[in-house]
């Protein structure tokens, strides 16, 4: 593992709960008032354009050619029907990642509640195919319905992990509860590892790190098994593919510390 100069230290005490995405909104509820849905032809128009028009070649040029992210394995994607995506969450730009590797298909992601409480960006989010989870259980009944409907026409990721720990190299825990989803309908997951590598070449001075997407075939659960044994056996390979490819992601422009572990250090 190759260590950053005079790099940032962060402290964590959970790694299920930590979030360090730094962004400090005030959440918005989402409730069963949220409009999840959206089939407004006029809305939908906008979003084809500011998706397909502005938002999609931006981040294309942005991310290409100035962060050099490369994806491994994206073949499986064009081959495949409408998946769910599982991958690690380690940056602001995994907004993005998952519509620039799954082109020309549309993507939903399933994001926390801060995402559209930005002020008076709330449509645009949801545009970019943000699907907030809801704050209060009121909403999960037409979140659960939203995810039914997308999941026919366009893939869907989530991140299990959760919570942002930018450019962390390794692979925390996550539960098995996202992964109703695809056991619910039967349909084929696919996980993907956000890795760091030391930047090297000209354009390095506008990157902390270069990026590498490693794109898992298609998963299925063990057939024979159902409901939160299929579950568990969908998370467990998922993160199977996660750990092995984290060798891959050998740069720390961030290291994280236990507290814990620093007081069991002075003591």
């Amino acid at each position: 593992m190759r260590k950053q100069k005079d790099k940032k230290v962060v402290y964590y005490q959970d790694e299920l709960k930590d979030d360090f995405a730094g962004t400090k909104i005030k959440t918005k509820t989402v409730d069963k008032n949220f409009k999840f849905i959206h089939t407004n032809p006029f809305w939908r128009f906008c979003s084809f354009l500011l998706y397909y028009c502005i938002g999609v070649p931006f981040m294309a040029i942005y991310m290409c050619l100035i962060l050099r992210v490369k994806f491994v394995n994206k073949k499986v994607i064009k081959k495949s029907q409408p998946c769910f995506f599982y991958g690690n969450h380690t940056g602001v730009i995994d907004a993005f990642i998952p519509n620039l590797m799954l082109l020309p298909r549309r993507n939903r992601i399933v994001v926390s509640p801060d995402t559209i409480s930005i002020k008076n960006l709330k449509n645009i989010s949801q545009m970019f195919g943000a699907l907030p989870i809801p704050t209060k259980l009121s909403g999960m009944k037409k979140f659960v319905q939203a995810i039914d409907y997308y999941h026919k026409r366009q893939h869907i990721t989530i991140y299990p992990e959760a919570h942002i720990w930018p450019y962390y190299t390794k692979v925390r825990p996550f539960t098995d509860a996202s992964f109703s989803y695809p056991v619910k309908y039967n349909a084929p997951t696919i996980a993907f590892f956000t890795a760091y590598t030391k930047p090297k070449g000209f354009s390095s001075c506008f990157r902390k790190a270069n990026i590498t997407i490693y794109i898992s075939d298609p998963l299925y659960p063990d057939e024979g098994l159902t409901g939160k044994d299929a579950q568990k056996n969908l998370r467990d390979k998922v993160y199977n593919f996660m750990i092995e490819k984290s060798k891959f992601s050998t740069y720390e422009v961030i290291e994280y510390r236990k507290k814990e572990d620093e007081t069991q250090k002075e003591d």
